[in-house]
């Protein structure tokens, strides 16, 4: 699961027309075609434009100027031979439209996108018997527009009415409303279902579920009461599989699963609610700084405003385990970031790679913006499961923290010790976090105590608290080989390497098993920076940087992947420079295991016999034909394979690199060529290998009462194992909670 980094499509001016209304300045809907798509944009004061998802380019557009504002998001449709496209807007004021049809006229576009002829493209205008909140496309001929009260609408593609449902009541208010297949209707199967929150004069909140019965008929499904009153309301999402979810103005989020009955709609609530912190909306009047949408299942995405920092917050939810699967965090645009306010929507893509689009705008108010604001769309790529399971779920839990408040019933010691250590670090007192923590770790007999969530939040306090940093903690819980890199947030290594503890940083390379190969490298490059500079050599309590060779050495024998690797040392090691001197160490390297005595055969005081009476070698021998001081060749060679993969055509251009590029290869080949003659000798020594390994076999069934020769026992295990599928492809087990 992932949120990958929003990348920009594109931004609009805002409309300064002096009769204005007050309406979102920017939609975005989506169609889908080909592999990614066309993104259909309603600029209010401007116009409507297509443009293609894969390519970022208008494939249509529509300037209609500044005095034409739109009641709602447009759409584009295209028909199946993919080259028509309608573009379907509602306008809700024009110099071309009468006053009383404001709100109310639909303007339809109809053009071949494969052709630059005028021609091509024909305009149509009709007008609807009601005024329009929303308008949808539940299949390529048929067009359904929704009222701000409830009427349900449903039209051909030339706008020509097929059927209609009033609103079930007068007084009622449209809050939102979702259009997909009815996956959880099955008694609708193939048609389209229709889900609408409306609000009572009560302040009661309904769900009214309607369906589109091919592309002539709009039937009612029943209608039920939500436990939420209307006016606290500030985002929902629904799901194809009827998987509802509310977020109120305190920051609570409730989920309730909808079901159809035998005569009438159900609902109920399908997850214990949780509550949201750290976000602006939370205790505020104006809910325009969030947004949900519903991925699959009960998976949903959140675009929201952190309260301290003021950036935009991404996060994946699977709202059935109440736990954060994802998140990604950018800043606001610079074209927006100078208001108090912003407004933020998302429109989920059908695209082939799903994408979230993120639309960026100044809030809805009666005063107009600064000159230079402009209203900004990104494309958010997503990454999430099929759907909603506990295997995704497992070990996240610490991921949310940061957001979801927790209940103080659920307060135990170790959240306790926790905001201990929080709140000496928020005083910059590192010798009353340590006191504490200290105090607290003495009294645990076993390493069980330091669970994930608990360390995470510990290490947390210690490495983002500014001003304040704890040695000690850091160490200790180091040595006890309890650490991950995931526990810390944008890098074990880079957040030591801010608290300048190199002692600590190179524990982490023979202590955690995780660290990253970005964070490995981007600390080698400051290893090289630092040892390149002759004004580097400060003294400090936590250790001075290590020489270059050292943390190299360290970074040869961490286990690595190749790929991961590669292009981690092309986004870090840029500069020729940076890259020469560890090309120097690696080829030294070379030179020494070249030129160092293989010992081929043991001696016979290296052979002894084991447990079971076969001759194996004594552990002993292997550690001694190890030289600590130099990393094992197969792993000096596999570093510098990928490292010439990363930046060969950068030390090509470096004139300097060209001696030691020559001097490497003359290292090198003579043992690719020695390495060629060795390896014919894998296969007549295959057979003592084999007849080794059956020794030690057969010792060892020989100690537990077993002779190698009972044909007959083995064949009873071979079918006493089949019958019970060990080894087979399926294999039955029984787990007991």
């Amino acid at each position: 699961m992932n949120v990958g980094e929003p990348f920009h499509l594109a931004s609009y001016p805002i409309s300064r027309h002096k009769k204005s209304p007050k309406r979102q300045h920017l939609f975005a809907t989506h169609e889908k075609v080909a592999s990614e798509g066309y993104v259909t944009t309603t600029v209010q004061g401007d116009g409507v434009h297509v443009l293609d998802l894969s390519t970022v380019h208008p494939v249509i557009s529509h300037t209609l100027g500044p005095s034409t504002s739109f009641s709602c998001p447009s759409i584009s449709v295209v028909e199946s031979q993919q080259n028509v496209c309608r573009t379907y807007a509602v306008i809700a004021s024009s110099a071309d439209v009468e006053l009383d049809a404001c709100g109310r006229t639909i303007w339809v576009w109809k053009e071949d996108t494969s052709s630059t002829e005028p021609s091509s493209q024909t305009k149509k205008v009709a007008v609807m018997p009601h005024s329009i909140f929303n308008i949808f496309s539940p299949s390529p001929k048929a067009i359904l527009f929704s009222s701000p009260t409830g009427d349900w609408t449903l039209a051909d593609q030339d706008l020509n009415i097929r059927d209609a449902r009033l609103p079930l009541a007068t007084t009622s208010t449209v809050l939102h409303s979702f259009v997909f297949p009815s996956a959880f209707l099955s008694a609708y199967s193939g048609c389209t279902t229709i889900v609408s929150l409306e609000a009572t004069k009560e302040g009661l909140t309904n769900i009214r579920v309607l369906v589109v019965k091919g592309e002539t008929e709009v039937a009612e499904c029943g209608v039920c009461a939500l436990p939420i009153l209307s006016d606290q309301i500030v985002a929902t999402s629904c799901s194809a599989s009827g998987f509802l979810t509310i977020i109120t103005k305190d920051g609570s989020w409730n989920s309730f699963q909808l079901e159809q009955t035998s005569d009438a709609i159900g609902v109920y609530e399908a997850a214990q609610p949780i509550r949201l912190k750290s976000l602006s909306f939370i205790g505020n009047e104006d809910d325009q700084e969030i947004c949900l949408v519903a991925l699959n299942t009960s998976l949903v995405f959140l675009a929201a405003i952190a309260s301290s920092s003021r950036t935009i917050v991404l996060l994946i939810w699977d709202l059935q385990y109440s736990v954060l699967l994802a998140s990604q965090s950018f800043a606001i645009p610079s074209t927006l970031s100078g208001l108090t306010s912003i407004s933020i929507a998302i429109q989920l893509t059908k695209s082939t790679s799903p994408q979230a689009l993120l639309i960026v705008s100044p809030p809805l108010s009666d005063s107009a913006p600064p000159k230079s604001t402009r209203s900004s769309i990104f494309a958010v790529p997503l990454t999430f499961p099929k759907s909603s399971t506990l295997s995704n779920a497992m070990g996240r839990a610490s991921m949310d923290n940061q957001w979801l408040e927790v209940p103080k019933s659920e307060e135990t010691p170790q959240t306790k010790i926790v905001q201990q250590i929080q709140q000496a670090f928020a005083k910059k007192d590192s010798v009353k976090a340590e006191t504490a923590f200290f105090a607290w770790a003495n009294e645990k007999e076993s390493d069980s105590a330091f669970g994930h969530s608990l360390l995470s939040d510990i290490l947390t306090a210690v490495l983002h608290t500014s001003g304040a940093y704890s040695h000690r903690i850091v160490k200790f819980l180091l040595e006890k080989r309890v650490v991950s890199a995931s526990m810390v947030d944008g890098g074990l290594l880079t957040a030591l390497k801010h608290h300048n503890d190199w002692n600590a940083i190179q524990v982490c390379t023979q202590t955690v098993l995780d660290i990253s190969e970005s964070d490995l490298v981007f600390v080698l490059r400051e290893v090289i920076r630092t040892s390149s500079d002759p004004n580097a050599m400060e003294v400090d309590l936590l250790g001075t940087a290590p020489s270059l060779p050292v943390f190299l050495d360290s970074c040869v024998r961490y286990r690595t992947s190749p790929t991961a690797l590669r292009i981690a040392l092309h986004e870090y090691l840029t500069q020729a420079e940076e890259v020469l001197p560890v090309l120097e160490i690696l080829d030294k390297w070379v030179v020494h295991w070249k030129t160092a005595q293989v010992v081929v055969m043991p001696s016979k005081k290296s052979i002894h016999k084991d447990t079971f009476g076969a001759s194996v070698l004594v552990d002993e021998w292997r550690h001694e034909r190890e030289d600590p001081g130099h990393p094992p060749l197969l792993k000096v060679l596999s570093f510098l394979q990928t490292l010439l993969d990363a930046s060969f055509l950068l030390l090509l251009q470096h004139q300097p690199a060209h001696a030691v590029l020559r001097r490497v290869s003359e290292h090198i080949e003579p043992e690719l060529r020695l390495t060629e003659q060795v390896d014919a000798l894998r296969g007549p020594l295959e057979v003592f290998a084999r007849a080794q390994a059956k020794a030690v076999r057969e010792a060892k069934e020989k100690q537990n009462g077993k002779e190698a020769d009972n044909w007959r026992e083995r064949r009873r295990l071979v079918h006493e194992r089949t019958g019970m599928a060990v080894g087979a492809l399926y294999q039955l087990e029984e787990l007991v909670l």
